[in-house]
């Protein structure tokens, strides 16, 4: 191929990827856009050269920022395709619901150089699976006419179908009444990885379930599709009987596929001497041995839970933790279970903590707990419920043979209306040193 037609083929891709009925996109390792097409544009409100250069903390709410990163951050890590719905408002209209398509792509080299994605507004058929859920028991003259139109069958305990719309076969390539009496498994409708046995099995218990398959139709073409399974209400005597609900994921499917195929020529247009991430967002905000944030993580963490307790006027309170004697665990059992000490102290505190409270390791033995939404009288009950449970329990070691226990002290504040997070941490430190010149294994309240 020639320098003319490689540019032809270039300028048909891009073309094909501007026309796009979906919002479109792909990110350096920085996370800052190096192309949109026209429909991300539309779908923010904003021009597609806005994004370009920029980042979603530049131009999107601090919510939706933070979800598109842990969505990011989850691609980067696994290096697999990631799936997920958003739920978009917008002023003075209805939200939209969207589902986020995302992967990694990688140059010349098979080296990792960025993330392209691109967002579906499933907005309609949400909104339709809600109407059904409440309406298939009635069945009403909306499901009646809905039957000749929609994508539908009806089936026993076998997979045999009883009803089948028009709609439906042709979905698959079949006459809708060459499949009455006939089971799924003859005409392949197999969901992806288990028996459609087991799927009526979890429907008959009162939840609707959701299986997706696909296959190819007599004439070659291939067809994906979504079902809704719900069980029917039936008398005791009576046939369990399952009602079907399909949505065709075919167009959508096949516009991923397009946007896969042309990702190998698109890795042209994306800076070849990138380097690779250092190390991942998790990994630098994670303390190795306990899982817990970090101090780098917490303080961050800590800036926007004051930011927001201020700009909601919600209490946000602290406690600063330390382990009792941790040197005497050290010298006495070894490092590998002082170790363990502090991997145990973490699941301790996770049973008496919820889940929107942040844990962090500090340093060797300190930790500090974010108490977002929590005045100081609840925060010296949680503090006090942690050292009653740690007190109360035990370590066990080298196969159970062996087990020690230890106790904490503890310094609890409340952020004041005019200080910062560091600064309250501070307090709470002085309030758990204060805890341990007086005896240790106590909850302390500090000054102000």
């Amino acid at each position: 191929m020639n320098q003319d037609d490689t540019d032809s083929v270039h300028f048909a891709e891009a073309a094909l990827l501007q026309a796009l009925p979906v919002a479109a996109w792909i990110k350096d390792l920085q996370s800052c856009y190096i192309w949109v097409n026209p429909e991300l544009g539309h779908l923010h409100g904003l021009s597609a050269e806005a994004f370009l250069g920029r980042s979603d903390a530049d131009l999107l709410p601090d919510w939706l920022y933070e979800h598109i990163q842990f969505e990011e951050l989850a691609v980067l890590a696994t290096g697999q395709p990631r799936i997920a719905e958003l739920e978009l408002p917008y002023p003075g209209e209805n939200a939209r619901t969207l589902r986020c398509h995302r992967s990694c792509l990688y140059d010349e080299a098979g080296q990792l150089s960025g993330i392209a994605g691109f967002a579906v507004d499933i907005s309609a058929e949400k909104q339709l699976r809600k109407e059904l859920q409440t309406q298939i028991n009635s069945q009403s003259s909306w499901l009646r006419a809905m039957k000749d139109h929609a994508l539908i069958s009806m089936m026993n305990r076998q997979g045999r179908f009883i009803y089948v719309s028009e709609q439906y076969g042709r979905l698959i390539g079949q006459s809708a009444k060459a499949m009455l009496g006939q089971s799924r498994a003859e005409f392949g409708l197999q969901p992806e990885g288990l028996s459609v046995g087991y799927y009526l099995t979890l429907a008959e218990q009162g939840t609707p379930v959701t299986l997706e398959f696909s296959g190819q139709r007599p004439d070659g073409s291939p067809y994906w599709a979504r079902s809704l399974l719900i069980a029917l209400k039936s008398a005791a005597d009576a046939e369990q009987i399952f009602f079907e609900l399909a949505t065709d994921l075919t167009a959508e499917k096949m516009t991923a596929s397009a946007l896969n195929t042309v990702n190998d020529n698109l890795i042209e247009l994306i800076n070849k001497n990138t380097e690779l991430i250092a190390q991942l967002e998790v990994v630098a905000r994670t303390d190795p041995l306990t899982g817990l944030l970090n101090r780098r993580a917490l303080y961050e963490r800590a800036r926007q839970e004051g930011d927001r307790a201020k700009r909601k006027r919600t209490p946000l309170s602290l406690i600063a933790l330390d382990i009792d004697h941790f040197k005497k665990i050290n010298d006495s059992y070894g490092h590998e279970c002082g170790d363990q000490a502090l991997v145990q102290l973490a699941r301790w505190c996770a049973q008496a903590l919820r889940s929107s409270d942040l844990m962090a390791r500090t340093g060797g033995e300190e930790f500090i707990i974010l108490l977002p939404d929590t005045d100081l009288e609840h925060a010296l009950v949680i503090a006090e419920r942690i050292r009653a449970l740690v007190q109360n329990s035990k370590v066990v070691v080298e196969e159970g043979e062996r087990h020690f226990s230890y106790t904490i002290s503890q310094g609890v504040a409340l952020v004041g209306a005019a200080e910062s997070v560091q600064d309250a941490m501070i307090r709470a430190d002085r309030a758990l040193y204060r805890a341990k010149s007086e005896g240790r294994n106590r909850v302390c309240q500090a000054s102000l």
